[in-house]
């Protein structure tokens, strides 16, 4: 009789601790009978799609080779430059690197100009860009010109503004290169790239333009861009500077 009895005892206090443990884990993750449930706040990582602004493009440099006769097998190294523009497409910078500036400039010629001629299909030789490459250099486009084609040049920038250029032949022939004058070979080539820099903009270009994009019969070459977009990179009126030399006023 007694183990009925508590037999009786202990299913009544168990169904009421049990009535009560659920109706506190209810009360303890709800806001209550009637209310909204609560939402738990978890701290995780958010992830936020980054607008990252595309990088503008680096400006292109231009590898400016100068040579006597572009007609030859094995044309005769006169000049090199390196050429980008500065702040605006209005200011294009040069800095030689034939005739070289360095201590041991007059080495460092003898091996480029060793090192130059014409592969297949006529453009420099990768012995000659090697050269360039080691000396932590490097360019996007090429633009290879010679005597002829500067002549030339010069003549029709007489015609078309005869008041303020004079083509002189002799200046052509102070481009020349030589070991004992050629600091003043480099200044000469400086110079001569500042006059045709302060003819532009011409009044009247056509003519220019049409040898430009015939590559004035053979004496001009561009690698890795059109001649047009070439020549149009250099419309309007250009500043032309050299800030690793020191050129007088004329």
């Amino acid at each position: 009789m007694k183990s009925k009895v508590m037999l009786v005892l202990f299913t009544v206090f168990f169904g009421l601790f049990l009535f009560l443990g659920i109706k506190a884990s209810q009360t303890l993750f709800s806001g209550g009978e009637g209310s909204a449930p609560m939402t738990q706040k978890t701290r995780g990582p958010i992830l936020l799609e980054e607008q990252q602004e595309k990088p503008a493009p680096a400006d292109p440099f231009t590898l400016m080779i100068y040579v006597d006769d572009l007609s030859k097998p094995e044309p005769l190294l006169q000049g090199v430059w390196l050429s980008r523009s500065g702040d605006t497409q209005q200011i294009k910078l040069f800095f030689p690197l034939f005739p070289s500036q360095a201590e041991d400039g007059i080495q460092r010629d003898l091996n480029l100009r060793g090192a130059f001629w014409l592969d297949e299909p006529t453009q420099p030789s990768e012995k000659f860009l090697t050269i360039l490459r080691d000396r932590n250099l490097s360019w996007d486009y090429i633009f290879l010109v010679d005597q002829a084609a500067l002549g030339e040049i010069s003549i029709i920038l007489q015609e078309i503004n005869p008041d303020s250029y004079q083509f002189n032949p002799t200046t052509v022939a102070g481009l020349t290169y030589r070991v004992d004058t050629r600091e003043a070979v480099q200044e000469n080539q400086a110079r001569y790239i500042r006059e045709l820099c302060g003819q532009l903009p011409l009044p009247g270009q056509n003519e220019l333009l049409q040898r430009f994009l015939e590559g004035f019969s053979g004496h001009v070459m561009i690698y890795a861009t059109t001649p047009l977009e070439f020549y149009q990179s250099w419309r309007g009126e250009v500043s032309c500077l050299f800030p690793t030399l020191y050129l007088a006023a004329d």
